[in-house]
């Protein structure tokens, strides 16, 4: 029995903010005294069958899973987005609390295979982060609390600055190693060049503008590829942590996959619907998609440190993409 209090325990972790601890959940959720709580949490007292069906109903754990019942099923949770009560600031809540729990850890490390340049970047540039993800509400989502409203530089709607910043300065000190592939940077672009024509963006200004914010979100990468380190725009390369490894691909990624690595959990996310996202606990399963993922390192290209055999016709790729939109925002078509 206490192997499954220990497994329903070591799941619980990864579901409750860093600042929280797990004895006052017990204690909270089970109505519990302080005592009666923290002997169930050192193994001293079994939890009873009734409590473990409360934890794991409340937190969306497999019974299953805690119980030891090996199959090829794997369970996912995810947030449900309904169109009417969707918001901006509420999605980037949820990233913010994934980048929390992280950060709270004594070591995290974040592992990424990305079709596009990782959005986490993005984050940099508020104008661009503001813009993907009302380009995701409004094609996607539908949501009518953004039906009418036209994207111009400076517009924040509902996305406090606040939030931003803070899940920024998260990502840039957890060191990550991500996989972007080929055609990364031009997905945004095009989002950007297609928004526009769509009627979106309200002005050619404000499209140019966004483009020469992809320009610099571009130059910000190599820098940060040049030295190893993530850090926040504008500011200095870390003398040390935030380590940032980061591979290109010859070959098509098939998916967005993010693992978070700490010393007490280990998670995997996936998107789908274009902008909502899966995560699972199940350890078969998330240990499997890190060793591919570090199968899939073996067959690609650094573009970390001072070489530039790989980077520079990257970014050289990227540039050309980048002046034939221009030219097509001017009203010629070269695409």
């Amino acid at each position: 029995m206490l192997d499954v209090q220990n497994r329903l325990f070591d799941q619980l972790r990864t579901k409750i903010p860093g600042d929280e601890v797990l004895g006052k959940i017990i204690m909270d959720d089970l109505n519990l005294s302080r005592d009666s709580a923290y002997r169930r949490v050192r193994g001293e007292t079994s939890l009873t069958p009734e409590e473990i069906k409360i934890l794991c109903m409340k937190y969306d754990i497999s019974f299953d899973k805690i119980m030891g019942i090996e199959g090829k099923s794997v369970t996912f949770q995810y947030s449900p987005i309904n169109k009417r009560e969707y918001t901006i600031n509420g999605y980037m809540q949820g990233v913010n609390f994934a980048f929390t729990r992280m950060a709270a850890q004594r070591q995290s490390k974040l592992y990424l295979s990305n079709l596009d340049i990782t959005v986490f970047q993005l984050l940099n540039f508020p104008d661009l982060m503001r813009l993907k993800l009302l380009y995701f509400a409004k094609i996607y989502v539908k949501s009518p609390k953004y039906e009418d409203v036209l994207f111009e530089l400076g517009w924040k709607g509902d996305l406090e600055d606040d939030l931003l910043r803070d899940t920024l300065l998260k990502y840039v000190k957890i060191p990550s190693m991500e996989v972007i592939g080929i055609d990364a940077g031009k997905g945004l672009i095009r989002e950007i060049v297609t928004f526009y024509e769509a009627g979106h963006i309200k002005s050619k200004k404000d499209v140019l503008g966004l483009l020469d914010q992809v320009a610099q979100l571009l130059g910000h990468v190599d820098s940060q590829m040049q030295v190893g380190k993530k850090f926040v725009f504008g500011s200095s390369a870390p003398a040390s942590d935030a380590n940032y490894e980061i591979f290109l691909t010859q070959t098509y990624l098939q998916d967005n996959t993010f693992i978070t690595d700490t010393n007490a959990y280990r998670m995997l996310y996936i998107t789908h619907n274009m902008i909502n996202y899966l995560y699972t606990h199940d350890t078969d399963y998330v240990n499997h998609s890190y060793r591919v993922f570090q199968n899939l390192i073996e067959n690609c290209s650094s573009l970390i440190g001072t070489s530039a055999k790989r980077r520079i016709p990257y970014f050289e790729g990227l540039q050309q993409v980048l002046d034939k939109a221009r030219i097509r925002i001017e009203g010629v078509d070269l695409y």
